[in-house]
């Protein structure tokens, strides 16, 4: 009895043992078929994992890129409006500028040459007819009658008054294709200053002898020899002579130093018996 006991108590611990032994083995065969698994998943996963990761990087720094394109764009667009800002006031500044000087130079003059003179405004140029005539801002109502002198800013001769109405006059140009001006060179020769119909102002002198003592350079004023303009008037110097066909039939072209585009403001030159007559 007592051997069968033992027995049945070293079965039942070999058997204890077995299973034991199957446990530790069940237990190491399924934690490397999780670990198995945990690679495997792993590496089916972690790939997607990066897609993911890289994608949501790519969305943020883009919104992010967006943002910031967005923002200097605003940033441009003020600069701009800024820059706009500052052109207008630089153009408005040069304006104001440019008119003081013209302003100042026509004061000056008139204390210079003890003048009576009235300054008028160009109120309409006729680009098609830019050296024929314009129009200004006086008329009869401020006294101004026809054949009155016209001169530049810089005392330069423009023309005379052609036609006047109540609030406004035509002024016609040397110019101008029928104008006719006694001129007197530097050198003292007489001649007739006439207009064209060129395009650029250009003016001719016709001296009245033959002799070929000009030259090119050669200042040519108004000679005196007429009922309209006195004597001294600058109107242009030499700028051609050509002698091609002889001394008899010699060009000479004078060039008119007014810049008709720029012309905004003329002098009036008012006789002295006009003016006698405004203070009576």
């Amino acid at each position: 009895m007592i051997r069968n006991n033992k027995n049945s108590n070293n079965f039942f611990s070999k058997k204890l043992v077995i299973i034991l032994l199957a446990i530790v083995f069940a237990f190491a065969l399924f934690q490397g078929i999780v670990n198995y698994g945990v690679e495997l998943i792993s590496y089916v996963v972690f790939p997607i994992q990066k897609k993911i990761y890289e994608a949501g990087n790519y969305i943020k720094d883009t919104s992010d890129a967006v943002a910031k394109y967005k923002e200097i764009l605003q940033e441009n667009e003020t600069l701009k409006e800024q820059n706009i800002k500052y052109e207008r006031a630089m153009t408005c500044n040069r304006q104001l500028l440019n008119e003081n000087i013209r302003l100042r130079r026509i004061l000056n003059m008139k204390e210079e040459k003890e003048l009576s003179i009235r300054v008028a405004k160009v109120n309409f140029k006729n680009h098609n007819n830019l050296y024929e005539r314009f129009y200004i801002d006086l008329g009869k109502n401020d006294n101004i009658k026809k054949n009155m002198i016209v001169l530049s800013e810089d005392n330069k001769l423009v023309g005379k008054i052609g036609r006047v109405y109540s609030d406004y006059s035509v002024v016609d140009m040397i110019t101008g294709e029928n104008s006719n001006v006694s001129g007197l060179s530097e050198s003292n020769m007489l001649g007739i200053i006439k207009g064209s119909n060129e395009d650029d102002g250009t003016l001719y002198f016709e001296p009245n002898t033959f002799q070929n003592t000009l030259h090119i350079g050669e200042k040519i004023y108004t000679s005196g020899v007429s009922d309209i303009y006195p004597k001294g008037i600058y109107i242009g110097e030499i700028s051609e002579i050509d002698d091609a066909r002889g001394d008899v039939f010699r060009s000479i072209k004078v060039k008119n130093d007014i810049d008709v585009l720029d012309l905004n403001e003329v002098l009036i030159l008012i006789p002295q018996e006009i003016k006698e007559e405004k203070k009576k």
